[in-house]
């Protein structure tokens, strides 16, 4: 069940995602479904293909050179062992041979249009009809400019390009993993303007592409052919003559460094309770803070352990610190500046939705079909668990509970406005109807860091449903931080939700009839950090 009355924006095929130095090497094993999630796509998502594309040129200084080969290793051998697809090309691309050729002798050489459209015609990626039509757009696109080149070049092109995207995806393997995820390829050595024209190909049809190379004489040319300046480029401050992909780690420097590392911030973790384990919690509790409108601003990026009365309750359940506030009103009229402070709001947790003419629909069975599985307000969470009607029976055990507990809670927390002969069948149908985009963003929740949104932009003149508020509220309880902006002040939350469930605060205008401007979700929380990663310890020149 979606959002109703709610709507969320649409991107396009093959969006960049934005890393770090240090996070590259975690992100690269995210999958499509996560970073849609990040980017608060969901079922919207469509055939969206977040992808990221590097460049790692140089070495770090002599005395992590180990180090460096080392996560080199690490991450081509946890790529094979993981589900994602790879592609390893090592040093030069091969020409098309002879009998490669052949598979273009039916290709115009007269007349460029009819070259290009022949091309066209031969791209088909095994298996992947979503990758083989953006193909034969992207290519029509890179070769337009080829047209006044001459028709040799042209061809150049085409067969190269054509060539090397059949070696890549010619697998039946490929075929079977194409449509589930992002594939990964990585370029390894010198390189060259075909092949770095290639990368970007790949790239603008939905590969992730990392290319790695010990020398930085190629800076300059990845730079100058950085099409819409869609790779990023990380340079270490050294460089040597390219050496062999590591094939083994090095044990003394694993032993001596990353596995002293590793020991040590354990014994730490377990001793400091600042300090926590990703997912070490799958429990939680929201606590809605009650803020100034300024604080907002402050708070909002902060991760969860570092607002005020967050806590850990006999090293099982967190206490999640959360905003659930209405803003009526633009302060002073300042269109611009309330959606540049909207804006400034986004993560890549965020959902962002438009509030849309939307009415009470749910089936009338909802009133009979729930029956055998609550008592007055008394939910039988063990028993609607192994039942038929448990639509979470895929998702993890303790998610399952935090859902079901969390609808008791929303039922028992006087905060939702509804007839009691109504509130239980239509908080249990809400809550075992979450929006899937919903359910995922929940198993990427460490309660310990970022925290989820909501942002609801209100301008029309329909107040909330009832659906509507109790999976404000059901959100709410789950952790998530939500805001819902009303420039009109009119009545929304209100309808069904009691005011002391949220923060009200109104500016000194009220704006109508407002043109809502498109918003774009970032790839990563706009706030400044002060990484001490492990590829960003080695980017250091020597010692510190």
């Amino acid at each position: 069940m979606k959002f109703e009355g709610f709507s969320t924006e649409n991107r396009h095929l093959a969006q960049i995602m934005t890393t770090t130095a240090d996070d590259f090497i975690t992100d690269i094993f995210k999958t499509r479904t996560e970073r849609c999630t990040y980017l608060g796509l969901g079922l919207s998502a469509g055939n969206i293909m977040p992808v990221y594309f590097v460049a790692l040129t140089g070495v770090p200084a002599e005395e992590k050179l180990t180090d460096y080969k080392n996560s080199l290793y690490k991450l081509r051998d946890d790529l094979i062992k993981s589900p994602k697809f790879l592609i390893f090309i090592q040093d030069k691309m091969r020409n098309p041979t002879p009998e490669e050729i052949n598979f273009f002798d039916a290709v115009s050489r007269g007349n460029a249009d009819e070259t290009v459209s022949d091309f066209v015609g031969l791209i088909n990626i095994n298996g992947d009809s979503v990758r083989t039509e953006e193909a034969k757009r992207i290519f029509s696109e890179m070769a337009e400019p080829l047209k006044k080149e001459g028709s040799d070049i042209l061809f150049d092109f085409g067969a190269k390009t054509i060539t090397w995207l059949n070696r890549c995806t010619i697998s039946n393997e490929y075929a079977k993993f194409c449509e589930a995820d992002i594939p990964v390829v990585i370029f390894y050595g010198k390189t060259s303007l075909s092949e770095l024209s290639f990368m970007h190909f790949l790239s603008r049809i939905g590969f992730d592409v990392i290319y790695i190379s010990s020398e930085r004489g190629m800076v300059s040319s990845i730079n100058t052919n950085n099409a819409e300046g869609r790779m990023q480029i990380f340079e270490f401050p050294y460089e040597m003559p390219q050496f062999p992909y590591p094939d083994k780690l090095t044990k003394t420097s694993l032993a001596t460094t990353a596995y002293s590392a590793e020991q040590e911030l354990n014994e730490f973790m377990y001793s400091n309770t600042s300090i926590f384990k990703d997912f070490q919690f799958s429990d939680m509790q929201s606590l809605t803070l009650k803020t100034t409108y300024e604080e907002i601003d402050i708070l909002w990026h902060q991760k969860a352990r570092y607002r005020a009365g967050f806590n850990v309750i006999e090293g099982k359940k967190v206490i999640v610190p959360n905003i659930f506030a209405k803003i009526n009103g633009i302060k002073n009229g300042d269109t611009d500046g309330y959606w540049d402070s909207i804006r400034e709001k986004l993560s890549p947790l965020t959902k962002i939705m438009l509030k849309s003419p939307s009415y009470d629909k749910f089936p009338q069975s909802i009133f009979t079909v729930y029956n055998n599985f609550f008592s007055g307000t008394e939910i039988y969470i063990d028993k609607l668990k192994k039942s038929s009607l448990n639509p979470y029976n895929y998702l993890s055990d303790s998610l399952q509970l935090l859902i079901f507990n969390k609808i008791q809670e929303a039922i028992d927390s006087g905060w939702l406005l509804i007839d009691p002969a109504e509130l239980v069948p239509l908080v249990l149908y809400v809550g075992l109807n979450i929006d899937k985009s919903m359910l995922k963003t929940l198993q990427k929740y460490d309660y310990t860091k970022d925290i989820p949104k909501i942002i609801l932009i209100d301008t029309i003149e329909d107040t909330f449903s009832k659906v509507e508020c109790i999976q404000l509220v059901l959100f709410n309880l789950l952790g998530f931080d939500i805001l819902v902006y009303t420039p009109t002040g009119y009545k929304n939350l209100e309808t069904y939700i009691s005011p002391s469930a949220f923060e009200t605060y109104t500016m000194n205008e009220y704006i109508y009839n407002i043109r809502i401007p498109r918003f774009k979700i970032p790839d990563s929380v706009p706030e400044p950090k002060n990484s001490d990663g492990f590829f960003n310890k080695l980017f250091r020149k020597g010692r510190k």
